[in-house]
């Protein structure tokens, strides 16, 4: 028997040793092509496919990408996003609603978007957030802390919470707010909250990103001239006030008749 295989055996030698010897490059350029090639369209559609089907852990890496500043980096979560709208296309799925939640630092925002979102979660709704963090104009650096005003929201598994830094944008949103939106709404949130950082008068970018703007004021927010002044007062389709509670809950009733007088002068064009 060793002598019938002994002519297979030697081939089998020959050839394994002929092409490590001749040829060890080849193989490592093979299977480098093999890489690219799997790294290419193939992971684009396996990306598009596991968000489209609710991949909360794809979703983030998408995300991650998008807001990149590596170009090549950058350029994939672009491709990956076009790939969705592809998808939504064909599904004949449209978007979701989007209510952007604004106001001066420390009026709440994150606290109102929690209450909120599992209001609406109860309701049968898929919820996600945008949470713009202020970025550092010394360090570049953001805290990113909003997600921890939002313990129960975060751990819900029909939300998705996602801080993301300013970036030293103007405007009160992150450069790629819209995008980060749409890889939402393409994994299924067909609710996206999209908190500003704490804005001043004239951060209106929101706008621009959500269906609705809604803005919330502290219960001592200023008299009637501050409802009356052009900004984002002007551009919210909503004012709340917010905290009207315990010893605020007379001059948030104050703050409400001021706004309200208000906005009723204000013209509507």
């Amino acid at each position: 028997k060793v002598s019938k295989m002994r002519p297979m055996l030697n081939l089998l030698r020959s050839f394994g040793t002929t092409a490590c010897r001749q040829a060890p490059m080849a193989r490592f350029d093979l299977a480098r092509r093999s890489l690219t090639i799997k790294s290419g369209d193939l992971e684009i559609d396996k990306y598009a496919t596991a968000i489209a089907s609710g991949n909360r852990f794809m979703l983030s890496k998408a995300i991650t990408l998008i807001e990149s500043t590596r170009d090549d980096l950058r350029t994939k979560g672009q491709q990956i996003l076009d790939r969705l709208l592809e998808l939504q296309a064909q599904k004949r799925k449209g978007q979701g609603f989007r209510l952007g939640i604004s106001g001066p630092p420390g009026v709440g925002k994150s606290t109102f978007i929690e209450a909120l979102g599992m209001e609406w979660i109860n309701a049968g709704h898929k919820v996600a957030v945008v949470a713009v963090d202020p970025s550092s104009h010394l360090s570049g650096g953001s805290i990113l802390g909003d997600k921890t005003r939002m313990e129960r929201l975060s751990m819900n598994p029909n939300a998705y919470v996602r801080p993301c830094a300013s970036g030293c944008v103007l405007g009160g949103l992150a450069q790629h707010t819209d995008e980060v939106v749409m890889l939402m709404e393409a994994a299924g949130y067909n609710m996206v909250l999209v908190e500003t950082v704490g804005v001043g008068q004239s951060e209106v970018l929101v706008t621009e990103v959500a269906d609705m703007c809604l803005l919330l004021l502290p219960p001592a927010g200023g008299d009637e001239l501050q409802g009356i002044k052009r900004g984002i007062v002007e551009a919210a389709d909503l004012v709340v006030v917010n905290k009207a509670d315990g010893d605020l809950l007379m001059p948030a009733k104050r703050a409400l008749v001021e706004y309200r007088s208000a906005l009723h002068v204000r013209p509507l064009s």
